[in-house]
């Protein structure tokens, strides 16, 4: 028998149509949930994943305006749209939100 760990995880490009309906028809139901997660990450995985870009937000960013801003970023970049939604996330919103 062999048993394997295998986690399944949304795609940039599934985040991008969940942030296009959740900025359409407001943030609700799974759409609303799965964009809102990946638009406001936290810093909590630093130094467990040094791939992964730090993000550092204020605090006074709206789930609206960081939608906005992924949504942006994956149109602007669509080769970033075949990657993990966590790291697209990462990488768009580290431009704008650097940690020091």
């Amino acid at each position: 028998m062999i048993c394997a760990d295998i986690y399944a995880a949304p795609s940039a490009n599934d985040l991008l149509a969940a942030c296009e309906d959740s900025l359409a028809n407001g943030f609700h139901g799974s759409t609303g949930m799965m964009c809102s997660w990946y638009v406001t990450p936290c810093d909590c995985h630093h130094g467990k994943d040094l791939a992964m870009p730090r993000v550092c937000l204020t605090g006074n960013e709206s789930e609206e305006l960081l939608a906005k801003i992924i949504v942006a970023g994956l149109k602007a970049q669509s080769e970033l749209q075949s990657i993990p939604a966590e790291m697209a996330a990462g990488i768009i919103l580290s431009s704008n939100y650097p940690c020091d």
